[in-house]
C-alpha cells in the first residue's frame, strides 16, 4: 500500500459554531457518525484550553507462561480509559461539569449585579455523563464519543493575574451496554463525484 499524506490528520478541535466538547445525560441518543446532526441535548461550554484533549488507554494484561518460562498467551485483567482536557472558560457549564450540578448554583443578573455563580466544592462526584468531542482538519473530521463519562474534579486550579483562569477535567470512561468505553468515527471528506 502506498504512503498517504492526505491521512495525516492534525487534531484540531472544532470551536467555529459550538465548542468542542458536548456533554449531555446519559441515555441521549449518541452520535454514531462523523456527518450526522448531534443531538441538541448535547450541549457545549465554551473554549478548551491550547493542550487540545489527551484520550489514554490502558490495557493491563497478564501473561500466561509455559513450562521455560516463554509467554504463550495474554489474558486482559483491566480496561481503563480516560480523557483530560481543561476549560478555558469560567462559567456555569464548565463547572457543572467539573464538579456536577449538585456543586453550582446560579443567580440570574439584576439590575444591581451581574449574574452570580457560587460553587460549593465537596466529597462528591459529578453525574455521570455522554460525552461528545469534535476535532478537524480542513474537510476531514474525527468524532470521540463517550456513552458514559465520570468526571473526576480537578485537584488543583490556579488562580493569578497573567494567566486565565483554568478548569482541568479528567474524565474516566465507563463501558456502555455493548462493552465499549470509547468511539472513534472518521470521515476523511474526500467525496466521490
Amino acid at each position: 500500500m502506498a504512503v498517504d499524506a492526505s491521512k495525516v490528520l492534525v487534531g484540531a478541535l472544532d470551536q467555529e459554531t459550538t465548542g468542542a466538547v458536548l456533554d449531555a445525560p446519559v441515555g441521549t441518543v449518541l452520535p454514531t457518525d462523523v456527518t450526522g446532526a448531534i443531538n441538541a441535548a448535547f450541549k457545549d461550554s465554551g473554549y478548551v484550553d491550547s493542550d487540545g484533549v489527551q484520550l489514554t488507554t490502558d490495557f493491563s494484561t497478564k501473561d500466561i507462561t509455559e513450562a521455560n518460562g516463554a509467554a504463550v498467551r495474554q489474558l486482559l485483567e483491566s480496561f481503563n480509559g480516560e480523557i483530560k482536557y481543561t476549560e478555558l472558560e469560567m462559567s456555569e457549564r464548565s463547572l457543572i461539569r467539573a464538579f456536577g450540578s449538585k456543586s453550582v448554583t446560579t443567580t440570574p443578573a439584576t439590575n444591581s449585579h451581574g449574574t452570580q455563580i457560587k460553587l460549593a466544592i465537596g466529597a462528591r462526584l459529578p453525574e455521570v455523563r455522554s460525552w461528545v468531542y469534535k476535532i478537524k482538519d480542513g474537510a476531514a473530521k474525527v468524532l470521540i464519543v463517550i456513552p458514559r463519562g465520570q468526571a473526576i474534579p480537578p485537584s488543583e486550579m490556579t488562580f493569578q493575574a497573567s494567566e486565565p483562569i483554568k478548569v482541568p477535567i479528567t474524565l474516566k470512561c465507563q463501558r456502555d451496554a455493548a462493552g465499549n468505553s470509547i468511539y472513534i468515527y472518521l470521515d476523511d471528506g474526500v467525496v466521490t463525484k
